[in-house]
């Protein structure tokens, strides 16, 4: 069997190890499935249309770590005429992201034409027209617009490996990983949980781990950490750069895949989460997560709401462009601050868990170890099955 592989990043990016970890996750489970596979990857914003002959010798194309709304900004293009196209598009790992991570949020979610045009094409490659989607969140998105959809998980939570090993239950905390957030507004918060895991834990080998390439929020967390006696790694690109996660004791942080590649194996995690991503894989693992946002109401949350009309958001890039978006306040403030209390309640998580013998873990490990039975493995199995010979 071959397939063509459209990845969630081009390589020149900033070579986020999340979308490695999606990637290769996604290709160890085919494989564990179906045997040797031929996996071409490219990214999803290619454009296929000189290359059809070549598009068309594929037995199908796997949309890997299926953003759908992206086909709103050019993405999954694949070619001008995709009837054209004669490989199936089966999507795997189905992602919805908005912000905030709040149920008013989530069920003011509506897809537009093109999304929905685009979904029941891809949808009629799916066993029993079930779109596969990595969280409960996601799921209920794609229902309130009318799909149907099955739980097969995150692709990165899954190592073929782990399946049905317990988790590691450390008695004491020697190697402690921290991963940085994407967003400027959550740099005073992370500064507190870095000073205050310091202190809570002052003999640990501690590190700071960047999954992208720096940005001017790393290098600020980077310094500040330093002062505390924080190691940094730097692990864009390649899996390898966070194979050092198997050795760790606990990892609290922000992103999301580094949370994941925790769970993956076994290792304990507390993510703070960022945006719906985040708080849907929590609302689905059942445990383990801390909203970083505080949702407003009222007033405030009604004017960041006007933000996302589109001639506002291009007022404020434009605005930005020249340098002057400090005039208006950014909309994730006017929507959903940081929270209060997030540093408190991770390390109140924490510590609870080390007290317990870390019995949240015990329910993740039911919840991946089952979704991976009932949920990705048959998706897996049904939805290839016939394309091979």
């Amino acid at each position: 069997m071959e397939l063509v592989v459209l990845s969630s990043f081009p390589s020149h990016a900033s070579g986020n190890v999340g979308d490695k970890l999606l990637l290769e996750s996604s290709i160890e489970l085919i494989e564990a499935a179906h045997g040797r596979t031929e996996f071409n990857v490219h990214w999803r914003g290619e454009d296929f249309t000189s290359r059809l002959e070549y598009l068309n010798r594929m037995d199908a194309i796997l949309l890997c770590g299926f953003e759908y709304t992206k086909i709103r900004s050019g993405e999954y293009r694949i070619a001008e005429n995709l009837d054209a196209v004669e490989p199936p598009l089966i999507p795997l790992g189905a992602i919805h992201r908005f912000f905030p991570g709040d149920e008013r949020a989530l069920t003011a979610q509506q897809l537009d034409g093109r999304v929905r045009s685009f979904l029941d094409r891809v949808a009629k490659n799916c066993p029993n027209e079930q779109l596969p989607v990595r969280t409960e969140w996601v799921g209920r998105i794609l229902r309130q617009n009318g799909f149907r959809t099955t739980l097969t998980g995150d692709p990165g939570w899954y190592d073929p490996a782990f399946i049905g090993e317990p988790f590691h239950k450390p008695e004491t905390i020697d190697r402690i990983v921290f991963t940085t957030p994407h967003w400027s507004m959550y740099v005073d918060q992370a500064k507190e949980l870095l000073r205050r895991i310091s202190r809570q834990f002052p003999d640990a080998e501690r590190t700071v781990v960047l999954h992208s390439a720096p940005n001017d929020v790393d290098r600020e967390l980077v310094r500040f950490a330093r002062t505390f006696g924080w190691e940094s790694h730097y692990a864009s690109h390649e899996m390898e750069n966070i194979e050092q996660y198997r050795e760790s004791d606990l990892h609290i942080g922000y992103r999301k895949h580094g949370h994941l590649a925790h769970l993956r194996w076994r290792r304990p995690s507390v993510i703070l989460e960022e945006d719906s991503r985040a708080r849907g894989l929590t609302e689905t693992l059942g445990t383990a997560g801390i909203p970083a946002f505080e949702p407003r109401t009222g007033l405030p949350r009604r004017l960041g709401e006007v933000y996302d009309r589109v001639p506002v958001v291009g007022a404020y890039f434009m605005l930005e462009e020249y340098g002057l978006d400090h005039l208006v306040p950014p909309r994730q403030w006017l929507v959903a601050p940081p929270n209060p209390t997030a540093v408190d309640e991770a390390l109140e998580f924490t510590t609870a868990q080390q007290t317990t013998g870390w019995k949240a873990f015990e329910r993740i490990q039911e919840t991946i170890d089952s979704t991976y039975e009932e949920g990705m493995q048959p998706f897996l199995r049904d939805a290839l099955n016939p394309l091979q010979s």
